[in-house]
């Protein structure tokens, strides 16, 4: 039953894990965006305030080589300015008002995505899917520790 149950939620994970990129990478298309722009776009519109290179590697689960190349491809389209005249790890990006408005097109794009996977599954059994997802994960980490 474990070896089943381990087959059966490996293939899962994987599918929806390519399913939710290539979601992403197709509504992002227009705007020029990949999954990971996606992910940094999202990033900081949580945090207007701005977040480091580091801070945003870390949300985006992503190593610091990516993110800075990622940085300079969202500054190049104007979406994104830091606090300081010149680069480091430590200066504070954020969104410009361009980035802004991209962020609101893909945080409707995640809603309506959101809905349609949702469908007619009720709101308190997708609290538990998410609360038992959050809880394996956990799992996992505290696994690799071993």
């Amino acid at each position: 039953m474990n070896k089943d149950r381990f087959d059966v939620f490996s293939n899962c994970y994987m599918s929806a894990a390519k399913s939710i990129t290539r979601l992403k990478e197709k509504g992002m298309a227009p705007y020029g965006l990949s999954s990971v722009h996606t992910r940094c776009i999202r990033c900081l519109y949580a945090f207007p305030e701005g977040q480091t290179r580091t801070q945003i590697a870390k949300y985006c689960g992503v190593d610091k080589a990516q993110i800075s190349r990622i940085i300079g491809e969202l500054y190049e389209k104007s979406y994104i300015t830091d606090n300081q005249a010149k680069s480091g790890y430590k200066n504070k990006i954020m969104l410009t008002e361009s980035g802004r408005e991209v962020a609101d097109r893909i945080n409707d794009l995640i809603l309506k995505i959101n809905q349609f996977v949702s469908g007619d599954i009720p709101d308190d059994q997708i609290k538990v899917f998410y609360d038992v997802f959050e809880q394996i994960c956990e799992n996992l980490k505290n696994a690799e520790a071993e």
